[in-house]
């Protein structure tokens, strides 16, 4: 019998590899060549999470990461950081003044 943990669980294991997760996340899920993000505005600017479970080289993850800030802001990167230890970035883009 599968209890509700367990189901949990499995969309989490499901969702780690195929992006479910990012649709349950705050923010705007978005893909960079097949790998999940999630894009939101916070008060570090826009804040990029990832739910990958190690599989992809962690500097590819970080381009990765600044290409869906761009993606779904529309503008261009200015700087992006990662935080410690979880797949959380945060980004700075330049959008052009109307």
């Amino acid at each position: 019998m599968l209890t509700l943990f367990g189901v949990f669980s499995l969309a989490l294991a499901g969702g780690c590899t195929g992006g479910i997760v990012t649709k349950i996340t705050p923010g705007i899920p978005t893909e960079i060549d097949g790998v999940p993000f999630s894009v939101s505005q916070t008060s570090r600017g826009l804040t990029v999470r990832n739910f990958e479970t190690g599989r992809t080289d962690p500097a590819l993850l970080l381009s990765y990461a600044g290409r869906a800030a761009e993606t779904v802001s529309g503008c261009p990167l200015t700087h992006i950081t990662k935080e410690t230890g979880v797949n959380t970035y945060y980004a700075t883009v330049a959008c052009p003044t109307a």
